[in-house]
């Protein structure tokens, strides 16, 4: 993730745009040439929900890795992940989003995530995952290293 972040970097999604359907693996390509590209250098730390939180208190986005579920790709229309009773994370479905705030959720703690698919997901790209939700599926997290910003244009989600 971190490699392809710094070396490849995300394309403004109409240089990109998100396919339902992933790609052979002999048919993936690197991001075109074409258009701005959002690129960052971070570096991979030790990861749990209390780094999360640390992380986004001190105003910084946090990098997170899940095993996505199915419940993933259909936030309701206030943008809330909500995970059908004993649905879990699948090993094949690693997914990076940045964590971009947090709060409560229904009296749960629970993050703002904003994921690369576009602003047809979630609310404007956005969602909220609680930490019941994150933390069996969590698997990798990093912080950027460099210039923090994230812009809120569309274009960059």
């Amino acid at each position: 993730m971190l490699d392809a972040l710094r070396e490849d970097g995300q394309p403004a999604e109409e240089h990109w745009p998100y396919v339902p359907t992933p790609p052979a693996n002999d048919a993936w390509s690197t991001p075109p040439v074409d258009g701005e590209r959002f690129t960052r250098k971070g570096q991979a730390l030790p990861f749990g929900w209390a780094e999360i939180v640390d992380a986004l208190q001190s105003e910084r986005p946090a990098l997170i890795l899940l095993r996505l579920s199915a419940s993933f790709y259909r936030p309701d229309a206030a943008g809330v992940v909500h995970p059908a009773p004993g649905e879990v994370g699948d090993p094949a479905l690693g997914h990076a989003v940045l964590a971009v705030g947090h709060g409560e959720i229904g009296g749960a703690p629970a993050i703002l995530v904003r994921n690369s698919w576009g602003t047809g997901w979630g609310v404007a790209g956005h969602a909220w995952l609680t930490q019941n939700y994150v933390e069996p599926r969590l698997y990798g997290f990093a912080l950027l290293e460099e210039d923090d910003y994230v812009s809120p244009h569309s274009a960059a989600a």
